[in-house]
């Protein structure tokens, strides 16, 4: 496996692999996710918010960094950190979506010389790098609350190391399965060059996910907004 420590990585699936209705239709569905995302992200409230402002831009730089170390062979089969998941818990899902999303166009701004040609691959990316990790980090948080214990132990463990583990594995199902529906890529190249590959991606991204939630919630318990001392620690 060919592994690059460039400063910068493009986007995942370049627009040249995919048919041209397959990126329009990303990118409608992907101004859908968007349109939802801002009718529930509490913007005034980090605007009002000086120290969480900080946070939060400090964290999207640190990501966009995090980004340029990446591992791949093949275009659209490569690995990267997502942090979808810490995202996710440390702000919620609108401005996980919003923060990761500006990431994402700013590394296509900055890789790539033909811009205008990779906007259109914008929206498949957004879906798989961001959409579908997010919602997947939501659904194990959701579920979390109505089937397991109030723990703090089960906060760190499940919603945080797990699903950052499972938010990985899902982006890249998906991944795949578009490549492949597609014909991008012959069934045992995506197994050879992605599926044998992920659970060596998995664990990273869910042992810095964990470890960074677990620091934050002990010394820093308001940079995570789903955290929350009544249920996890209070009366336990």
């Amino acid at each position: 496996m060919l592994f690059e420590n460039n400063w910068l990585i493009g986007l995942h699936i370049p627009a040249g692999l995919l048919p041209f209705s397959v990126l329009w239709t990303a990118n409608a569905l992907f101004v859908l996710v968007l349109i939802a995302a801002a009718t529930q992200s509490p913007v005034k409230k980090l605007l009002a918010n000086t120290p969480s402002q900080h946070v939060y831009f400090g964290a999207m730089v640190a990501l966009l960094l995090l980004w340029g170390v990446k591992a791949g062979i093949s275009p659209g089969l490569g690995f990267h950190h997502l942090g979808a998941t810490i995202f996710t818990l440390m702000f919620g899902w609108p401005l996980a979506v919003f923060g990761l999303s500006s990431i994402l166009l700013l590394s296509l701004l900055l890789e790539h010389a033909e811009v205008g040609m990779q906007l259109m691959a914008f929206g498949i990316n957004g879906l798989l790098s961001i959409v579908v990790p997010v919602f997947i980090s939501c659904v194990i948080l959701k579920l979390s609350h109505r089937y397991l214990p109030d723990n703090f132990f089960i906060y760190i463990f499940v919603v945080a190391f797990f699903g950052a583990g499972l938010a990985v594995a899902a982006s890249r199902l998906v991944s795949v399965a578009v490549l492949g529906l597609a014909g991008v890529y012959s069934d045992a190249k995506l197994v050879q060059e992605s599926l044998l590959m992920m659970p060596l991606f998995m664990f990273p991204e869910a042992f810095i996910t964990g470890m960074l939630i677990s620091i934050f919630v002990v010394y820093r318990p308001n940079w995570v907004t789903t955290f929350e001392d009544e249920r996890y620690i209070i009366g336990k």
